[in-house]
């Protein structure tokens, strides 16, 4: 009885351990190494036949219909996420919101984009009062799960939905975290990583705008 007692013990530790170093591998894998990787055809470097960016029609904070149209004309820095994250978006954000104040000093017209991947919770609304916590030149834009799927794939950003509980709508979102530039033809420039910091970035769109 006593033996049976000790396999339960150590089966349950074992099983622990196992979830522990499940957890933390795709933590590394999702938050460091992930957004730190340049986006790759094949071999880990972004290759020319690699396409990011392209057209699509979603709907901004606003509840009206926006097109990749209509960011033409401008600079923009585009960046996919959810409301409901606890760091790495609203930093992000805030990093955002800084670098276009930096800019508008050296009259730099960009337009900073918010794509949600979580369609079941980030209404226009709740987008709206989210985005009005950053820079006002904000564009947040919503859709289906299959519209944000498929923008998603065109910029070619990684997530997956991560349960926390029973509660269905209790759970996170693991993501990329790049920052997409695009130019005023609405073609991608350059990808900014989560440490790219406030100044290489302000420093980039000076030189190349």
């Amino acid at each position: 009885m006593e033996e049976n007692k000790k396999v339960k013990l150590t089966t349950k530790i074992i099983i622990l351990l196992s979830v522990v170093i499940a957890l933390i591998s795709s933590y590394i894998l999702i938050f460091v190494e992930l957004p730190n990787k340049p986006l790759s055809g094949q071999g880990g470097a972004l290759s020319e036949d690699v396409e990011i960016g392209g057209e699509f029609v979603l709907t901004d904070q606003n509840g009206n219909k926006f097109s990749s149209e209509q960011i033409k004309g401008h600079l923009s820095l585009i960046y996919f996420g959810f409301t409901y994250c606890p760091d790495i978006c609203p930093t992000t954000l805030n990093k955002l919101s800084n670098v276009i104040t930096t800019l508008e000093k050296y009259n730099i017209d960009i337009l900073p984009i918010f794509i949600t991947i979580d369609p079941d919770r980030d209404t226009p609304a709740l987008l709206k009062e989210y985005l009005s916590h950053f820079h006002p030149k904000f564009i947040g834009l919503t859709g289906s799960a299959a519209d944000l799927k498929y923008v998603a794939d065109l910029y070619k950003v990684f997530y997956t939905r991560s349960q926390t509980s029973e509660n269905l709508n209790n759970y996170m979102i693991d993501h990329s975290s790049f920052v997409y530039l695009m130019d005023k033809r609405g073609k991608y420039m350059k990808h900014f990583y989560m440490n790219s910091s406030e100044q290489e970035i302000v420093e980039y769109i000076r030189i190349h705008k």
